[in-house]
């Protein structure tokens, strides 16, 4: 009874201290005056927790201080090339692109590349991890299988009884026991025992019908027939312990992998679950279409961080000591302390918005782009009036005819002064005028310029939008760069001067589309 009773006691703490995390999960906004808003990855440096590299489809950044200052250290922009992964190691820095593996042997200063298959997939590197107690052990999946090297790179190997073209997406390593790694594929979680020389499958998807495949209840067969294995993560204090983030939710494993379970989805808006991070305690971090979801094995219930994260698509999270990264379609956040977040607040932000009270709001910005592209909804208006008073008025045609003539006869006679003479002329001077008015009355219900109309109203609209879009995107990042530099500590001269560079460039691309409005505003201030 005694025993029954601190068990319960144990468990009643266990879910307040879950709760309380959760509670206490805050985000930061981290990215401000980054070039890039659109992240794909997050990579924590294990020496130091204030070294992360974040990464777009073009460039790789690295900050130092824990997202205070970033700087590019990789970067494939207008080559054709595309940055797919990044992982760091021991002071190594690793980016999978397309076409091929880059590595950085003093933290992103000087790069080689150290795997470029002849194959075009097996030339685009999707994931790529280092074994964490032997830095020469190297691991990536390509859209055509898995490739390992043992001695840094120099030489390569490929994975056996992969199926043939499956891509591998993500791959876990075993801190416990190296020799065991799992990866996510196309036909869903496979497993080695040997370093990833030889791999067999513990969960499928998209099983053929010939293949015999027992499944252990109904749920999981549905998600295996439909799902898209996304990642898989290791439990850090329970190497047995799998999860996996699917299409379709979250699946776990108790027994590395021979059997697998659907999590519950209560409190989960999204089941399209992009990426995991598992924590100590039994919370498991994830990333999903939707937002920040924590899920806890304990309460077996889901919970939503949201808390200052202003972005619905989150593409990945990391995690390190207490600390998630997330990266995102609108910038990078991280979690924060209580003791952080009561500094951000101890900030005034009416005050800090006050500071640009002067200068032109949205509206007045989106205003002067569409009257300088004269897109304004007015306009489609303005053409549909005029063409149905067009059947009002009628056709007008207006005739002038003049005609004039002149006939004259001749007789001869002769006498002896005179041989012959003219006589018996007429001319005449005739003109007439001529007024007439038509009207078609069918066009007083339909006329053929509305169909004119329609279809330069469509692309007005369409113009519109776009217009509006890339003007309130300009606005924004420009706004939040403003931001950046004015709370911003730091007062290196050299980011300084990028960043003042970055809003004079920013403030050039809004006036090219309003007719340098926000130039001229500005210099009335």
């Amino acid at each position: 009874m005694q025993k029954k009773m601190i068990c319960s006691l144990v468990c009643l703490i266990c879910l307040i201290s879950a709760s309380l995390v959760n509670a206490a999960t805050v985000w930061k906004y981290v990215s401000g005056g980054i070039r890039d808003s659109d992240f794909r990855a997050v990579a924590i440096d294990p020496e130091s927790v204030e070294t992360v590299y974040i990464s777009s489809p073009e460039a790789v950044y690295k900050t130092t201080d824990g997202g205070e200052r970033w700087e590019v250290v990789f970067s494939v922009r207008s080559t054709g090339n595309t940055i797919n992964t990044i992982a760091v190691d021991a002071g190594h820095v690793y980016v999978g692109t397309g076409k091929g593996l880059y590595r950085s042997k003093d933290k992103g200063k000087r790069w080689e590349r150290i795997f470029s298959s002849i194959g075009n997939g097996e030339r685009g590197v999707l994931f790529v991890t280092v074994d964490s107690k032997n830095e020469d052990a190297i691991f990536i999946g390509t859209s055509s299988g898995f490739f390992f090297s043992k001695n840094g790179g120099h030489n390569w190997g490929k994975g056996r009884n992969l199926p043939s073209g499956s891509g591998v997406h993500y791959i876990s390593v075993d801190g416990s026991d190296p020799r065991t790694i799992y990866a996510a594929t196309d036909k869903g979680v496979y497993k080695s025992l040997n370093r990833g020389m030889d791999w067999e499958r513990i969960f499928g998807t998209n099983v053929p019908e010939e293949e015999d495949y027992v499944w252990d209840d109904d749920e999981i067969k549905e998600v295996a027939e439909m799902a898209e294995v996304r990642c898989i993560v290791i439990d850090p204090e329970d190497n047995r312990t799998l999860f996996a983030g699917t299409s379709k939710g979250l699946l776990i494993s108790m027994d590395s992998g021979q059997t697998w379970k659907a999590a519950g989805s209560l409190g989960l808006r999204s089941r399209d679950i992009r990426h995991l991070a598992a924590q100590s305690g039994g919370s498991i971090y994830t990333a999903t279409d939707r937002g920040g979801y924590i899920y806890s094995m304990v309460s077996q219930s889901w919970d939503e961080a949201y808390e200052g994260l202003a972005s619905r698509e989150i593409r990945y999270i990391a995690a390190a000591k207490g600390v998630i990264w997330a990266a995102a379609d609108k910038g990078v956040f991280k979690t924060v302390t209580e003791q952080a977040l009561a500094l951000d607040r101890a900030i005034n932000i009416e005050e800090v918005f006050l500071e640009f009270a002067d200068e032109p709001t949205i509206e007045e910005i989106r205003q002067a782009a569409i009257i300088y592209a004269d897109v304004h909804p007015s306009k489609i208006r303005k053409w549909r009036t005029a063409a149905a008073r067009k059947a009002l008025l009628p056709d007008l045609r207006i005739g002038f005819d003049k005609n004039r003539d002149w006939q004259s006869s001749t007789y001869f006679y002769s006498t002896s002064s005179q041989k012959y003479s003219d006589d018996d002329i007429t001319q005449g001077n005739d003109s007439g005028w001529s007024v007439s008015l038509t009207w078609e009355l069918g066009e007083l219900i339909w006329n053929n310029d509305q169909t004119s109309i329609d279809s330069r109203a469509r692309y007005a609209v369409q113009l519109r939008d776009d217009l509006l879009n890339e003007v309130t995107r300009l606005f924004f990042e420009r706004r939040r760069l403003q931001l950046a530099m004015l709370i911003s500590p730091h007062v290196d001269i050299r980011e300084r001067i990028e960043y003042e560079i970055r809003l004079q460039e920013l403030t050039a691309g809004i006036d090219a589309l309003t007719d340098s409005y926000l130039s001229k505003r500005l210099k009335k201030i």
